[in-house]
């Protein structure tokens, strides 16, 4: 089977919802784009296709960024569910996939868990520092986030040794990374004064954790593939891994193993594409 990507764009335009008819214009159509995606970004990153809530709340494909966006309705609905829906924790809210602002729902949050730490045991993040996969900011950090939590910025920054205003950045990228690894998460934000308060992860989705217990990567893997399917419809395995950060052995056998189940075929021909694409076979079918 033969497509172009205008017919793929068109087919995404009903999956991602960027159509006036599938506009999400409330909370609670937020939280049914979060759980019907399973994963998506609040915003679109560029190199990366994945389902965004703007692109749904604005209900088009390539909508422009505002340059007010205070008075913007449809980034205001984004900034209004991303803080709503985390503190009431229907979501997860964090920079989980590729470093960027993402939501997931709260059933595939345990598959990413799972696949963002060596361990599910709650000190796991020192077992990180001494491998020399955790930097020694984001340990302190921790340290004094599992002394007391939640915490508000400004105290978080004071007991782990950032309050000076030079070390600001250090401490930007040392909550950047914990959050990447899902040490640590946002549950609310403060506007008088502004700030945001901090919760261990571990702490905040103890249920979800325990759920995650039996799961493996690889079982994690797939079934994260499967939705993402389900959505992005067409992929290769260069933009699995720079979205997902995915090794190639894992990526290949997830994909061989969806291949086997018949939910995604490895065969789908693009016009102007020189090789072939991975893709919903519910969708693509070698018949036509």
């Amino acid at each position: 089977m033969s497509v172009t990507w205008d017919e793929i764009e068109a087919l995404r335009d009903e999956t991602y919802q960027r159509t006036p008819k599938l506009q999400v214009r409330t909370m609670a159509q937020a939280l049914n784009f979060v759980e019907s995606t399973g994963f998506c970004f609040a915003f679109k990153a560029n190199n990366s296709e994945l389902p965004c809530l703007w692109h749904a709340a604005c209900g088009q494909r390539n909508p422009v960024y505002p340059l007010h966006t205070h008075h913007d309705p449809f980034v205001s609905l984004v900034w209004q569910a991303k803080d709503e829906l985390a503190h009431t924790k229907k979501i997860y809210y964090g920079k989980a996939i590729k470093k960027r602002p993402s939501m997931i729902s709260l059933e595939y949050f345990p598959l990413f868990y799972v696949l963002n730490r060596h361990s599910l045991r709650p000190d796991a993040y020192l077992a990180d520092y001494m491998r020399g996969e955790l930097a020694l900011d984001a340990k302190n950090i921790m340290d004094a986030l599992s002394d007391n939590s939640p915490q508000i910025t400004a105290d978080l920054r004071i007991a782990s040794g950032f309050s000076h205003p030079q070390r600001r950045p250090a401490f930007d990228k040392a909550m950047a990374e914990l959050q990447s690894k899902m040490y640590v998460v946002k549950i609310a934000e403060f506007y008088d004064p502004f700030t945001f308060l901090w919760d261990l992860v571990d702490k905040r989705f103890a249920d979800e954790i325990n759920a995650a217990q039996d799961i493996s990567q690889d079982s994690a893997r797939k079934r994260i593939l499967a939705a993402y399917f389900q959505t992005v419809l067409v992929a290769k395995p260069l933009s699995i891994q720079r979205l997902f950060a995915w090794n190639r052995h894992d990526i290949d056998s997830a994909l061989n193993a969806l291949v086997a189940e018949g939910l995604v075929s490895d065969d789908l021909l693009i016009d102007g594409e020189k090789q072939t694409f991975y893709a919903n076979s519910r969708i693509f079918s070698s018949s036509g």
